[in-house]
């Protein structure tokens, strides 16, 4: 346990060095700073307004920016100290595979959760202190605990892509590729093929329910808009079926356990594959 806790600080530090970690970070507060001083509270669109404003414009920009972070920074992880034969110079000490592996796993999803979270709770604290709004603490938890399972499903599939890889760059470009296709089939994708080819609506729903991202997003609006009456038929759908407490126990569980199996599978290919 001491090696693997060692593994999570050095993936840390490691991470706290590296450019793209300062970059995610002023890109998540800049947002948040940006949002705060724009005087979006103020206004209303689609029946939001105040903090809650706010937060709506920061979940619709974190379904696209977190994911492609993840999968970019992630899906390099393994496959560049392999590359750079700094792989070979850490298991030259004594430290197991599984500890090295989940070590950076971990370390990792630390590393990127940080600069969300900060961002969140400057929201949350900017909102209460200077400008007095009241502030719904369990919507608050419940988001925060859906932003853990986007998390953990896209860094599962980086580990993955890293385990897989052979080079950097084809990590990156399949990094790419996935976020990508994960953002195309949202529910307004779905709904054009829907359209389009007439597809069964059972189809469409599981098509928009096996999408992390889509998943989030429903999930995530559900805890402002009850009705998901702002963002189209595919959601209220879902709603309809599932109900409000359904859509997000299988958001939260559905992304996580999608997350853990593919690390999983990244772990065992790369510890039975030449991983010097």
């Amino acid at each position: 346990m001491k090696k693997f806790i060692k593994m999570v600080f050095f993936e840390l530090k490691d991470s706290f060095r590296a450019r793209w970690f300062y970059i995610y970070f002023l890109i998540f507060f800049g947002m948040m700073v940006g949002f705060l001083w724009s005087g979006v509270t103020a206004s209303e669109v689609l029946g939001f307004t105040g903090l809650t404003r706010v937060l709506v414009a920061y979940i619709e920009i974190t379904v696209i920016i977190l994911p492609l972070f993840i999968l970019i920074s992630a899906s390099r992880s393994v496959v560049a100290e392999k590359e750079f034969f700094i792989l070979e110079y850490i298991l030259s000490f004594p430290v197991s595979i599984g500890q090295y592996y989940w070590g950076k796993f971990v370390g990792k999803f630390i590393t990127i959760l940080i600069p969300v979270y900060l961002a969140f709770l400057a929201s949350v604290l900017w909102g209460g202190v200077v400008k007095h709004f009241v502030i719904p603490w369990n919507i608050y938890f419940i988001y925060a605990t859906l932003l853990i399972s986007l998390s953990i499903s896209f860094l599962g599939l980086a580990f993955l892509i890293s385990s897989l890889s052979q080079k950097q760059d084809t990590a990156i470009f399949m990094g790419f590729f996935v976020w990508l296709f994960f953002v195309l089939f949202i529910d307004v994708g779905i709904l054009g093929l829907f359209l389009k080819f007439g597809i069964d609506i059972n189809i469409v729903l599981a098509m928009a329910l096996a999408n992390p991202l889509d998943l989030f997003r429903i999930a995530a609006f559900s805890l402002f808009d009850p009705k998901l009456a702002a963002i189209g038929p595919i959601a209220w759908t879902l709603l309809g079926k599932l109900g409000n407490n359904g859509l997000l126990a299988l958001a939260f569980i559905y992304p996580s356990l999608v997350g853990i199996i593919m690390g999983i599978v990244g772990y065992v290919y790369f510890k039975h594959g030449d991983y010097i």
